[in-house]
């Protein structure tokens, strides 16, 4: 019989975590906390997770989560629109356009799509982007390709989404309740006891019927996230690779 496999709970963000915990609760409901011989851990458990539903629901709560999401949409909307049109010229009948697009595009495709990135990627990636894009060597370039007035926009929706994304995190930080941070602490612990108990149960063949499928349905799910934490450390250290060169 397998193990639960490991996973670093702290690489999750606040809402990954959360739902990585209420689909464990799921899965613990399913079948049956003395079945899987946790049932003096899991009031714990539970009570935890239901502070930790309460405090998501402070930070989701934000008056600047709207206001935030719309500001990171517009400005992808201007990425894309930069990115779209420099890929038409390069289809231009006209040397000059072609050979403008092509600058362009190389300085774009740098960075790649931003808008897969997280919201302090995207903004770290768009920030050099747009500085590359008006250098006074490239202004040229712009105005044959015909952006010379979006790029400068994009700078401004990208400095207008950092500006409200610090007001909404400094929202949270002076807030005393809804601190999803202190309730993780207070969690992750839980399911490491969790894991270790139904874990020792399965190496000393002590394990109920129930454990089987509890711990395959488990480790699909942490399949997943840790899928998800490597894709992101990829795009993460590729940025950074980017902007270092940049800089050389």
């Amino acid at each position: 019989m397998e193990k639960i496999e490991n996973i670093l709970l702290s690489r999750l963000r606040n809402n990954e975590h959360s739902q990585f915990m209420t689909d464990l609760n799921k899965l613990i409901l399913t079948s049956q906390a003395s079945e899987l011989a946790i049932d003096d851990l899991y009031p714990s458990f539970e009570s935890i997770l239901n502070a930790e539903t309460a405090a998501m629901r402070v930070e989701l709560g934000s008056s600047k989560s709207k206001a935030v999401e719309e500001c990171n949409r517009q400005r992808g909307n201007t990425w894309n629109a930069i990115s779209m049109r420099t890929n038409s010229a390069l289809l231009s009948p006209f040397p000059d356009e072609v050979a403008s697009a092509e600058i362009i595009r190389r300085a774009i495709d740098l960075y790649g799509d931003v808008r897969t990135l997280t919201h302090n990627e995207e903004s770290a990636a768009t920030t050099n982007l747009v500085a590359d894009l008006l250098l006074p060597a490239n202004a040229e370039h712009l105005d044959n390709v015909g952006i010379q007035r979006w790029v400068p926009e994009l700078k401004s929706e990208n400095e207008q989404f950092q500006t409200i994304f610090d007001e909404r995190n400094a929202e949270f930080a002076n807030r005393e309740s809804g601190d999803v941070r202190v309730v993780r602490q207070q969690m992750d612990p839980i399911y490491e006891q969790i894991v270790e108990k139904i874990n020792a149960s399965i190496v000393m063949k002590a394990a109920k019927p129930a454990v089987s499928g509890f711990v395959i349905e488990l480790n699909e799910k942490i399949k997943y996230y840790k899928t998800t934490l490597a894709s992101r450390s990829s795009r993460s250290k590729k940025t950074e690779k980017a902007s270092a060169e940049k800089t050389q």
